[in-house]
């Protein structure tokens, strides 16, 4: 009779190419905003890491008070937030 499956027509169908492509399409999406959010995070961590290591020195008197220095970290949180 016929051949081939009949379902692979369907628009509905996960194994037709165009659905295949566009799950292969929101992986790539969601796996580049994933590794984004990871680097974002890490330098955020890293910058309050050195803020702390920055105060701590001002706090023993090593190092003299230059200002406050959060503008950065209020932009890069913001991004976070924007991301959610």
């Amino acid at each position: 009779m016929g051949g081939g499956d009949l379902n692979l027509k369907k628009s509905w169908h996960p194994q037709t190419l165009r659905n295949v492509e566009k799950v292969w399409k929101a992986e790539q999406k969601y796996e580049a905003e994933r590794k984004k959010i990871e680097e974002l995070q890490r330098e955020l961590q890293e910058e309050r890491a050195r803020e702390e290591m920055q105060r701590y020195a001002e706090d023993m008197g090593t190092v003299r008070s230059v200002g406050p220095r959060h503008e950065l970290s209020v932009k890069r949180v913001h991004v976070l937030i924007s991301l959610f």
